[in-house]
């Protein structure tokens, strides 16, 4: 019995995907209060790839779903044979892209029946980040909420979020095809820069000149400063991602209305909000109010074209790696 796991052998920051290979491991041992987990799906997230790209995981992934394949002496909150979601110690390394992994018991979470295997798989990164960003956020029912990148699955998970905590939302997206697809969703209101719609002055207008509570965005670069002007003065603006480069640019004008502009982070304070986070969107996902949308499949060995899939535009759900 091997372990597949795709690792990354040599880095170059100029092709930083051409240095990872599917190598084959050591199936890891039970020890004392742990776990063996045979880990068979596998999203492939922005995080896993920005991971790579900083060249800080030997093996990349940040969740997964899997079976208990051997408990350790002492464990006995899961049983061989049980459907989980391992949480991983990323620290060390050791991501999701393999098929065996053993957390301590305490990181390993029983998956109900209602939550089925690829829901499970993507239980961490986007959810507990969307739950997060609102919860930090403080939007009171009836304000508006501005997000980037709206289109993307994390975007469509905090329309639907939102929309049950009594939130409106105004979502940005490139393509206007895709404004009727998330109003279905519930989303209130969906800009499209690919109409040269003003950004600024349409959350104006939809506003009645209040601009939008807070924001979150996905994209930085020279956007966060459109994004900034949109919402009011003291307003919060989240960045949780770089897809549009690794500066935010933000005009003085808006720092000195009192906009707050950060970063956010899921790992940022993820011990202390660890329960709270499996237990409320554990309840959210169990309910359908947070639906993960699975894509195109691929098994572990070719990760490479899973990778490509995952960076394309209008690729549908989630990629996720099996196997």
């Amino acid at each position: 019995m091997s372990n597949r796991a795709v690792e990354q052998q040599n880095f170059d920051a100029k092709d930083p995907f051409a240095g990872l290979a599917l190598v084959t491991k050591p199936v890891p041992k039970a020890e004392p209060g742990h776990v063996v987990v045979r880990i068979t799906l596998r999203p492939v997230n922005p995080t896993d790839l920005l991971s790579i790209r900083s060249n800080t995981l030997r093996i990349p992934g940040s969740e997964g779903f899997g079976i208990v394949h051997e408990v350790g002496e002492g464990v006995t909150t899961v049983a061989k044979g049980q459907r989980v979601v391992p949480f991983l110690e990323r620290l060390k390394g050791e991501g999701s892209w393999q098929q065996y992994v053993s957390p301590k018991q305490e990181f390993v979470w029983p998956v109900p029946d209602s939550i089925s295997d690829v829901a499970a798989a993507q239980f961490i990164v986007n959810p507990w980040t969307v739950y997060g960003m609102l919860t930090d956020l403080k939007v009171p029912k009836g304000e508006y909420v501005l997000q980037t990148a709206a289109g993307s699955v994390l975007g469509r998970q905090l329309i639907q979020l939102a929309k049950h905590w009594g939130i409106k939302t105004i979502n940005i997206v490139r393509r206007a095809e895709q404004k009727e697809e998330l109003k279905a969703l519930g989303a209130d209101e969906v800009i499209s820069t690919d109409e040269e719609e003003d950004v600024t002055t349409r959350v104006k207008e939809i506003t009645g000149g209040k601009l939008a509570y807070a924001a979150v965005d996905a994209v930085a670069g020279t956007f966060t400063k459109q994004v900034a002007a949109s919402v009011r003065d003291g307003g919060q603006v989240f960045i949780y991602g770089v897809l549009g480069g690794y500066d935010a640019i933000v005009g003085v004008g808006d720092l000195f209305r009192g906009v707050h502009v950060a970063a956010w982070s899921l790992f940022n304070g993820l011990t202390e909000r660890f329960g709270a986070y499996i237990d409320e969107v554990s309840k959210l996902m169990e309910a359908k109010i947070i639906v993960p949308i699975a894509g195109e499949t691929y098994d572990l060995a070719d990760f490479q074209l899973a990778i490509k899939k995952s960076t394309e535009v209008a690729r549908g759900g989630k990629v996720i790696l099996t196997g």
